[in-house]
């Protein structure tokens, strides 16, 4: 029985502030009234909507049954593990279109109901499992995930990461206004969901602190080595072990492990322009991604340049303290309407997703589906509007949506409509969350400067029109060096380095993970992981380190000392890749886009649907490397020791 001390009154209160749908389907679910369902469905609407299209009489009586079950003891069970036909049902219904047999595991992980969510050992814990270890770069929530399955099967594991603290790009990107573009109840792991958050749209403290508890839940912080960069790795022919060359403040040493976890993201790089005259400039320059929290823009001249997704949230955010703000903007992007974004979660949403576990779990399900590939028909080629220099049909109704959304957005300054509307497709550069960044412009003390920055000098920045802007502060939103995967990290194979195969921004892996030629080194958000249409990088880094740890685990249940990912298997898998790439938006020869490299190629982007790419990384397997028992490598150690003394 429930013990809450609410009464049903209150209880009810508490439940017309929750997500009608989300209700409607825990409550049918857990009485199995499918009359009810048939009364109500017609008013579950598209998830990406996020409306709530329910009258208020159904608000009111859904509300009211959901009360009087959870005040009488209901909502404790998991019935939908035991009746695999309603969850089909009611997860279409969550949909809102028909759902394919192989989806439903995958909305099972996401609501935290499927039981292998964890790798794990096949059977007993083999003895050899003790003369393994794995060495991760990065604390991020890609390392975090790698490291849970490592520390559940007791795999000798050490994280190193050259900040203080754990949460990667969360724990760097301080700047004001710095939160989630996608539902926060999304952003999370599936095998650790957060049901508290405060806000739609999280800001980044709260994420960061997300990760902190998830780090402290599952006992990684004695497995990790804060202020330690990882200078270069090289692997060893004759141990066939990495030489892991680190450094911290007690000097410089190498540390050796089988296998080598790269998770400094692509995200790490700061792309910062280096301008004529920067050294002369007498005010304060700062990259978004370096945000130095002593900076106070309360009264100063800012110069913000970029127009990206950085931008679009420190732009709003401090306009209401400077004194002025110039934006430089080299290329304008598309801002698409967010419903919620900026908005507090009401207490009785909180209240609900706390204590009714089957509406928390319909309602990250329901916010995955607004998330997970909500561009994707907009990104989709079509032949015939190819030939007339568009997309498809779809993409031309979103753009004229967009245009007219930003349009009312501007009120009296309609004469900047041409400079901030793109002329490329939506949906060829990241789309951006409305953060009031069109009603931004309208404000008395912003200017907008349609022009690339082009240098500097004492007192301020110049346009590469030779326009001056006299400023004390220069914010640079302008990105990340996304083509330049792994950083500026040395990775040394047997037959040279992995800048060498990949030059300076062409890098391919399969599934975005192993490299042939590099064994036992795996990849996280590597080349083509970004996801385009939408998605969550939480979601990548469970598909990636599930994968990971599966190779892993079966190397060592094989006791095989060399995984190295077959070269066909490799080809197979990049020309697949490209082909599907050639029937994506961003292949067009449209505009400038991070997601292509300097020859045109997409390097960041994947073209699979989310469902796809769990599937990949979930089916894969030993059979895909080539493989090294330990006693190969005890004789070639041992031949190698003969010939040593031979000298």
């Amino acid at each position: 029985m429930n013990t809450n001390p609410l009464d049903r009154g209150a209880v009810e209160q508490n439940l017309l502030q929750a997500d009608t749908a989300a209700l409607l389907l825990a409550l049918v679910e857990d009485t199995g009234d499918d009359a009810l369902l048939e009364e109500y469905r017609q008013y579950i609407s598209n998830p990406f909507t996020l409306s709530e299209d329910f009258p208020e009489g159904a608000r009111q009586r859904i509300a009211g049954l959901a009360a009087e079950r959870f005040v009488g003891g209901g909502f404790q069970g998991e019935l939908v593990t035991a009746a695999p036909e309603r969850f089909r049902r009611l997860s279409e219904e969550a949909a809102q279109r028909p759902v394919a047999e192989h989806e439903l595991d995958l909305f099972r992980k996401e609501m935290g109901l499927l039981e292998d969510a964890f790798i794990d050992w096949t059977g007993d814990r083999p003895v050899q499992s003790d003369q393994y270890r794995v060495i991760i770069v990065g604390a991020g929530l890609s390392g975090i995930a790698t490291a849970i399955h490592l520390k559940r099967m007791g795999i000798a594991f050490t994280i190193f990461d050259r900040y203080d603290g754990v949460g990667g790009t969360w724990l760097v990107n301080t700047y004001p206004g710095c939160a989630v573009d996608i539902l926060s109840h999304y952003f999370s792991y599936s095998f650790h969901r957060k049901n508290d958050w405060t806000s739609y749209y999280s800001p980044q403290p709260e994420v960061l602190q997300y990760l902190r508890e998830v780090v402290a839940e599952f006992g990684l912080e004695e497995h990790i080595r804060f202020g330690t960069t990882v200078k270069s790795a090289k692997f060893d022919e004759a141990t066939q072990r990495w030489m892991v060359h680190v450094e911290d403040k007690e000097g410089e040493r190498t540390e050796e492990s089988e296998f080598f976890v790269s998770a400094v993201g692509a995200l790490s790089a700061p792309s910062i322009p280096d301008l004529p005259g920067m050294d002369r400039f007498q005010g304060q320059i700062v990259h978004s991604a370096a945000w130095d929290p002593a900076i106070d823009v309360t009264g100063k001249r800012v110069a913000l340049v970029g127009n990206g997704a950085s931008a679009n949230q420190v732009g709003p955010n401090i306009v209401d303290h400077v004194e002025h703000l110039t934006v430089m903007t080299r290329s304008p992007q598309w801002v698409t309407k967010a419903p919620k974004y900026g908005q507090h979660l009401p207490a009785g949403e909180i209240w609900t997703l706390e204590n009714i576990e089957p509406y928390a779990r319909w309602f990250r399900l329901r916010s995955m589906l607004a998330m997970n590939e909500a561009m994707r028909p907009n990104a989709i080629l079509d032949p015939e509007y190819v030939a007339r220099g568009m997309v498809n049909a779809g993409n031309e109704a979103l753009k004229k949506q967009l245009t007219e959304f930003m349009r009312q957005e501007l009120g009296h300054r309609q004469d900047l409509l041409p400079l901030l509307v793109p002329n490329f497709p939506p949906g060829m550069k990241r789309m951006l969350r409305d953060n009031g960044w069109c009603r931004m412009f309208q404000r008395e003390n912003v200017e907008l400067v349609a022009s690339r920055a082009a240098a500097m000098d004492e007192t301020g920045i110049l346009d590469d029109q030779g326009n001056h802007a006299d400023v004390d502060l220069v914010i640079f939103a302008t990105g990340f060096k996304v083509a330049r995967m792994v950083g500026s990290l040395s990775i040394e194979g047997p037959n040279g380095s992995l800048r060498d195969a990949w030059g300076e921004d062409d890098p391919r892996a399969y599934l975005g993970i192993s490299v042939p030629g590099f064994p036992n080194l795996f990849i996280l958000y590597g080349p083509n992981t970004n996801i385009g249409v939408g998605g969550s990088i939480f979601f990548q880094a469970e598909a990636q380190s599930q994968h990971i740890a599966t190779v892993i685990r079966d190397a060592i249940q094989a006791d095989v000392t060399r995984v190295e990912v077959r070269e066909e298997v490799y080809s197979q898998y990049n020309d697949d890749l490209d082909a599907a790439l050639s029937h994506m938006i961003w292949a067009l020869p449209t505009g400038t886009t991070w997601y292509r490299n300097s020859k045109g190629r997409v390097v960041a982007n994947m073209p699979w649907t989310s469902q796809d790419y769990w599937d990949m990384n979930r089916t894969t397997d030993l059979s895909h490397y080539n493989t090294t028992p330990r006693r190969s490598t005890r004789a070639r150690a041992e031949d190698s020791q003969k010939a040593l003394a031979d000298v």
